[in-house]
């Protein structure tokens, strides 16, 4: 190296030294630049090296005077940028990161291989002062500047999320066909503020590349929140490739134009390759503006932990939703919001947010309530007992209660803060003809069985904790050969038990359908257009005629009173629905 530049660049020195036992004097240097040096030399976090890196940090502290820099190139391995972060914040001193886009562009033009962030960590020698708390700064946006963030986690969570990024944009490079995705953090938080989901199609299409933004409060809906339903949307968009990009809780989103100016140069990165860097990209959503969602309340409940009430426009209405936390793209329970009018106040109209008990929000709900229909009895003249187990918002229970005066229901709710949540945020009213009683499910089946009690229809909505195996609803424990023998003998050879079944898992699928064939006569499904969802009627008798004119005039009487059927072509739709219903058995 001497003798390389000895001309071109006469003021450089080169020595042979160890780094971890520099003879450089005390406050000899300003910066100390480091280009790729702790990388090569911190392979991993063991014991050994650890100390190894203590020294060549230590060594940097020494020769540098207050208020120098310790300059390091790195691709920031996790274990490297704990370290980092753990070391010079104990040591009192300021801590910037940047990163280097230029030696990224450079190392890869082509994109033949996964391009790693490159990054430049600024470590600023201060004195370590009692009390203080040591600052750590982000720059990574493209004008450069820092933003101040409260932890090392912080930190590290977004290098992360720029580093999946990176192998993100590698997998997408290659011909990997399917749906990939990746969440976008805001440096100052510590949740996700955008979801996107990247699908593409191997047909050829109109557009080459294109960007859906679902409203807040939509990403839930099949069409935005399956894989299959998205798949469904870049084919009707004619894209090739479509990302697709949630708006995510705990963010604040000020309009579509600032949402589209915020992700268009993140989005671009994930363009197919070859795509002309002069072609406009569409961005495409439902409606002009991005939705809104309320957090009303937060609460915890001893079964499913953390959970939320937000209110949601979405579909030209307002909703309020249950969502459990440890599954938050899942709508526990949900219900439609209306505006009355209160009494006027120095001449002008005051309104209420109340809930729409008339309104059935859940679709597999509207068929639950349907399938009453198939009793031997007409509900809404005779007196009819029900046992509803799984409780959630009460948007069931509720909507029976109220349309079906002759109907009187007893529900079973195993979680207490559920129970709280439907009295005081989805006005479930509790009366005479409507008990709730916390308990488990499974206790409560046992004990109406040796009781000897009897209900016209068993209806079970209830979630399992344990989707392991692919059964989200009922739990397993709901259909053993035990219970579900239990269950006919509460209902009796003229009842009925209705099942919403929510299983991804088709082999123990198959399973659940065999042990009811295995204890009831008469078995039939309702696929719920759209969703997961299926609702299976169970009958003791093998007599039993689903298609038959009597059960036809029956289901078409009580169709209306749904709301959402009262139509001149109710029984075209009544005929479409026993036409729906598959026979199991």
């Amino acid at each position: 190296m001497i003798e390389k530049f000895a001309e071109g660049r006469p003021g450089m020195e080169y020595q042979k030294m160890d780094m971890l036992e520099m003879t450089f004097k005390d406050g000899e240097f300003a910066v100390v630049l480091d280009k790729g040096t702790l990388d090569a030399l911190m392979t991993d976090g063991s014991e050994e090296t650890v100390q190894k890196i203590e020294k060549m940090f230590g060594e940097i502290k020494r020769i540098l005077r207050l208020g120098g820099r310790y300059i390091c190139i790195s691709l920031l391995q996790e274990h490297i940028l704990e370290k980092l972060l753990s070391w010079f914040t104990d040591e009192g001193w300021i801590v910037r990161i940047h990163r280097c886009t230029d030696a990224e562009e450079e190392s890869n033009e082509d994109q033949s291989s996964v391009i790693f962030p490159v990054f430049m960590v600024v470590c600023t020698k201060f004195k370590k002062l009692p009390g203080t708390q040591s600052v750590l700064e982000l720059c990574l946006s493209e004008d450069g500047s820092p933003v101040r963030l409260e932890s090392p986690d912080a930190v590290i969570k977004s290098v992360q999320s720029l580093q999946h990024y990176a192998f993100l944009r590698s997998k997408l490079s290659s011909k990997q066909r399917g749906e990939v995705t990746v969440d976008l953090y805001d440096p100052q938080s510590d949740s996700p503020r955008y979801s996107l989901f990247v699908v593409d199609r191997r047909k050829a299409s109109s557009l080459k590349f294109a960007i859906f933004i679902v409203p807040q409060g939509r990403e839930s809906e099949w069409l935005f929140g399956t894989p299959s339903g998205r798949q469904h949307l870049a084919q009707n968009a004619d894209a090739n490739r479509l990302v697709v990009v949630h708006l995510t809780r705990n963010h604040s989103y000020n309009s579509l134009e600032d949402v589209k100016a915020e992700l268009s140069s993140k989005v671009m990165e994930l363009a197919p390759a070859k795509l002309d860097p002069k072609l406009q990209i569409p961005f495409l959503s439902v409606g002009e503006d991005v939705g809104s969602r309320e957090i009303c309340y937060r609460g915890y409940s001893i079964h499913s932990g953390e959970f939320l009430i937000e209110d949601v426009s979405a579909d030209g209405g307002l909703y309020r939703r249950l969502i459990f936390l440890n599954n938050p793209s899942v709508i526990q329970s949900e219900a439609k919001l209306k505006q009355i009018t209160q009494k006027k106040k120095k001449g002008k109209k005051l309104y209420k947010t109340v809930i729409d008990t008339s309104f059935l929000s859940c679709q597999h709900h509207a068929f639950m309530v349907a399938g009453l229909g198939f009793l031997d009895h007409d509900v809404t003249e005779q007196e009819t007992k029900l046992l509803v187990i799984g409780l959630g918002g009460g948007g069931l229970v509720s909507y029976i209660h109220n349309n079906f005066p002759k109907v009187s229901i007893d529900s079973v709710e195993l979680d207490p803060a559920v129970v709280s949540v439907a009295k005081e945020w989805f006005s479930l009213k509790i009366d005479n003809r409507l008990v709730v009683e916390v308990a488990d499910g499974i206790d409560i089946i046992n004990r109406k069985a040796e009781e000897g009690k009897h209900y016209d229809a068993i209806l079970l909505d209830v979630d399992s904790k344990d989707t392991s195996e692919g059964l989200n609803c009922p739990p397993a424990s709901f259909v053993t050969p035990d219970i579900l023998q239990k269950i006919s003998t509460i209902v009796g050879p003229s009842g009925l038990a209705m099942f919403n079944l929510v299983c991804r898992n088709e082999y123990f699928k198959k399973k659940v359908l065999s042990v009811l064939n295995s204890v009831f006569q008469s078995v039939y499904s309702k696929k719920i257009p759209d969703e997961v969802n299926e609702i299976i009627y169970v009958f003791l008798s093998r007599d039993f005629k689903i298609r038959d004119n009597t059960v036809k005039q029956k289901l078409c009487k009580l169709m209306k009173t749904l709301k959402k059927e009262k139509n001149e072509e109710d029984l075209v739709d009544i005929t479409k629905l026993m036409n729906e219903i598959n026979i199991v058995r």
